[in-house]
């Protein structure tokens, strides 16, 4: 075996796990977006104040998974066009 065929058979075993660990992040992203927005929430309701920190950490998480569902996204398209041939139309 080849040090080419080699490396190969280690990026076909490496290219699944990235696509499933880019759907973790998402899910992980947006469960921390909603309990942080819940936590915001109840905060808003507790005091009559809007806390500027909580806002910008539940935007943050807003966009942290904004981010991590276009990587998924992008990576399963990719992962699509390998397995139909990767032809160009």
């Amino acid at each position: 075996m080849t040090t080419g065929d080699s490396r190969r058979k280690e990026h076909q075993h490496t290219s699944v796990e990235p696509d499933e660990n880019s759907r973790k992040l998402w899910v992980i992203a947006v469960l921390a977006f909603w309990v942080s927005a819940g936590i915001t929430l109840a905060v808003l309701l507790i005091t009559g104040k809007l806390n500027l920190i909580l806002v910008t950490v539940t935007l943050g998480m807003m966009v942290l998974g904004l981010w991590f569902k276009a990587r998924y996204q992008l990576q399963q398209r990719k992962a699509r066009g390998r397995t139909s041939g990767g032809g160009t139309a």
